[in-house]
């Protein structure tokens, strides 16, 4: 499979940037996580879900509004209950087809809109270092994904899950888990330069109260989470018979095939810093 080397980073020269910018204020937080949710959900519900349970394209598109509306509040129990409402509304006949599509909705809930809540939490969790922890976990999820990538395309030859993903690799795996730890080690060392780097300590506060033995951890976690991501979104393509969520990405696809491994590092970072950071 050819991959578009060019197109890949280009789009990195450019949302790299931009997102880090809009990471910088609260405002410009909020707008990119629930931007990039709605985007992510629309995916789902418009690309992925009709070809698991072909839909007309009217119930396709009221699913696709639905999406957008369940995206402000992940948390509530009445998200859960809108769903079931608009499925008791909208179905004709209850069957296994309707269970289903239900089903498709709360995993949509449970998988995307629950990452990127996460992520907004995150932010909130810590004062001193909710934003640095925010950038830590995209870091690790984009370095993790092209170390894999780069490595399994030129030395990867056994396959991890030849059923689910054909195209990834152990070595690719190994290598994705190796570049999040060095992420991991070098984020929570960029602070400690700032007199060369002064930008580093506003993005990054130092986080010197966690050992080395610490970051080593939380950077293999975060690595084999990075490649859960990536399966369970592929295994999720691969039952649905698409090669990628979307287009929004030149060179990586769907907003979905590039947030995939994020969605489950934000909670496993949130909850690190619940119980493993002070306050």
């Amino acid at each position: 499979m050819a991959i578009a080397w060019g197109r890949r980073v280009l789009t990195g020269l450019v949302g790299i940037p931009t997102a880090l910018w809009l990471l910088s204020s609260d405002m410009g937080m909020l707008l990119l996580a629930t931007t990039l949710c709605c985007l992510s959900l629309v995916e789902f519900t418009t690309s992925i879900s009709p070809q698991i349970v072909p839909q007309p394209k009217a119930a396709t598109e009221k699913l696709a509004h639905h999406a957008l509306v369940i995206a402000s509040d992940a948390l509530s129990l009445g998200v859960t209950l809108a769903i079931f409402s608009f499925h008791i509304a909208s179905t004709k006949k209850m069957d296994q087809t309707a269970l289903i599509k239900l089903l498709l909705d709360l995993f949509a809930l449970l998988y995307i809109v629950n990452g990127f809540s996460h992520a907004i939490l995150l932010r909130y969790s810590s004062s001193k270092y909710g934003l640095g922890l925010q950038i830590l976990g995209l870091c690790c999820a984009w370095v993790c994904d092209s170390g894999a990538l780069v490595a399994g395309s030129f030395m990867g030859h056994a396959k991890l899950a030849p059923v689910v993903s054909p195209g990834k690799t152990l070595v690719g795996a190994i290598a994705g888990i190796i570049s999040s730890v060095a992420t991991v080690l070098v984020m929570f060392a960029l602070p400690h330069f700032s007199s060369v780097l002064p930008w580093t300590h506003e993005l990054l506060p130092p986080l010197d109260v966690v050992p080395v033995t610490h970051q080593l951890v939380l950077g293999t976690v975060l690595g084999v989470l990075c490649i859960v991501g990536d399966l369970v979104e592929s295994y999720v393509k691969r039952v649905a018979g698409v090669k990628d969520s979307g287009a929004f990405f030149p060179g990586h696809g769907g907003c979905l095939d590039r947030m995939d491994s994020f969605l489950f590092v934000a909670p496993c970072l949130y909850f690190y810093s619940q119980f493993a950071l002070p306050n």
